[in-house]
């Protein structure tokens, strides 16, 4: 859900880790698994699968990221 609610962790919610998405994509272009690989280790292995591609997905929705051969960049 993009609107956290009161018992919800905020620092697992879809902002918040979209936010580590674009500071990860601001440093260099990630395949869809280093990616991943990029965040569990910035989360202590604390983000799911699903809650990562429900991120992408919302990124991408916003188009702040584009997908291009399973490369993922920030759109500008």
């Amino acid at each position: 859900m993009l609107i956290p609610t009161k018992h919800e962790n905020l620092n697992k919610s879809t902002i918040v880790l979209g936010a580590d998405v674009i500071k990860s994509l601001r440093k260099r272009d990630f395949n869809v698994e280093d990616l991943f690989q990029e965040l569990k280790r910035v989360f202590q292995n604390d983000v799911s699968l699903s809650q990562y591609y429900n991120t992408l997905t919302f990124l991408w929705l916003t188009d702040v990221i584009e997908l291009t051969d399973h490369q993922i960049k920030l759109r500008v």
